[in-house]
Formats: structure tokens, sequence, C-alpha cells
């Protein structure tokens, strides 16, 4: 759904409670046609609210698989370093090799981390700043409410 799409619906919301009528200065609106519409409201939301929510779990997927991965790789140079355990210089290599693998394992989590934060914030930004046009809209709608 588009933009416009969004926007139309908030306008039908502001007509459901101005085109009410009042008593005692309230509107007396039908809940279920509220609550419709507010339904079609979450529909529409702009595209890069539902996608950060899918970035969030793919990032959370992404280091639950990653660490995983990590822990696999850390416990099979354990288990090879049990092996080699009769020469101390073989053991030694080996001690070496699983440290610079974790080490890699844990700077490709960090980079990875890094990417995924510097994206998600940019889709934050986007989100607030649709989230901020929207409580604008809702406050002019509420004004005019209270104008009325």
């Amino acid at each position: 759904m588009t933009r416009i799409h969004f926007l139309l619906l908030l306008d039908r919301l502001e007509e459901l409670v101005t085109n009410r009528p009042r008593i005692a200065g309230r509107s007396l609106v039908v809940v279920d046609d509220v609550l419709e519409l507010l339904d079609k409201i979450r529909m529409a939301l702009p595209p890069e609210v539902k996608r950060a929510d899918e970035i969030l779990t793919e990032r959370e997927e992404f280091l639950k698989n990653s660490r995983k991965e990590a822990d696999q790789i850390i416990k099979a140079a354990q288990e090879e370093a049990k092996k080699l355990v009769a020469e101390h210089v073989i053991l030694k290599k080996a001690q070496d090799e699983a440290r610079a693998i974790k080490k890699e394992a844990d700077d490709y989590c960090q980079q990875v981390k890094k990417e995924l934060s510097q994206y998600i914030h940019r889709i934050s930004e986007r989100l607030e700043e649709n989230l901020t046009l929207a409580v604008k809209i809702i406050q002019s709608i509420d004004d005019e409410f209270k104008e009325s």
C-alpha cells in the first residue's frame, strides 16, 4: 500500500471522529468502525516499519547462527587439540590456531553486528520520520477535535 493510502486512511479516521453526533462536547463513534479502520491503518503502515521488524528478526537469527558456528569451530578445535596432546609443539600450534579461528569468528561477528546496527539505525531513522509524521497528523486531528 502507498503512503497516500495510509494518509487517506488517517483522513477517514478523522472523518469518523468529526462527523459524528456530539453529546456534552464528545463525539459518539461506532467502536467497530474505528477498530476496522485502525486495522486498515496497520496494514497500510509504510513498508519500512515492517522491514525493520524483519531485519531485527533476521539479525537475531544471524547472530544466533554465528555464535553457534563459532562454538562449533571452537569445539572442533578443542577436540583436535586433545588428539594432539602427545606432542607439546603440535599442541601449542593447535591452541594457537583455535584462538585464531575464534578471533576470526568473533571479528566476523563484530563486523556483521556493526553493519547490521548501521542498517537498522538507518531504517530506524526512516521509521522515526514516518512515525513523527503520523504523530503530527494525529495531533493535528486531535487539535481540530479540541477546537470543535
